[in-house]
């Protein structure tokens, strides 16, 4: 039984759940609010990310750019265009374009963590987070902004 049918049959719960978990199609209906929870996480996710490099003062993020051989001229501007797309896929406005620029700011995350090795716990982090949000981040960039974006998925 397929997720259309237990529903259009008014089936009970369990005979929903297990459709759900024997249909390997995209749910046309729920889809889009998977959409939504992953855009509202990334958006989220990187206006933390851009106001922690505030709170530990910029100097610091000079620092880490220099250290890892980028001019630390780009603190600034990274903060910014960090700021700027997460507020743009947070609220679905060109989330397609934002999250895929930004995956040029993971990309190179992951390229400087990659010495450090795979463990996120391991001195000095390494690449499992940055790589699992790259990942995600791809996965917005391949599917669009889903439910409530201030602009449809098909931009």
């Amino acid at each position: 039984m397929s997720i259309d049918q237990a529903r259009e049959s008014r089936a009970n719960l369990p005979g929903i759940v297990a459709a759900m978990f024997k249909n390997a199609t995209v749910d046309r209906d729920y889809a889009p609010y998977g959409l939504f929870l992953l855009r509202i996480s990334l958006g989220f996710d990187w206006l933390v990310h851009a106001f922690l490099k505030v709170s530990r003062g910029m100097n610091t993020h000079e620092a880490l750019l220099a250290k890892n051989g980028i001019t630390p001229l780009l603190a600034w501007p990274t903060f910014g265009l960090e700021v700027i797309g997460g507020v743009a896929i947070l609220l679905g406005w060109y989330t397609r374009q934002w999250a895929g620029f930004l995956l040029i700011f993971l990309a190179v995350v992951v390229w400087i963590k990659w010495p450090v090795g795979w463990g996120y716990s391991n001195p000095g982090g390494g690449w499992e987070y940055p790589m699992l949000w790259l990942v995600a981040q791809a996965a917005l960039v391949l599917a669009g902004s889903g439910a409530f974006a201030l602009q449809g998925s098909k931009s």
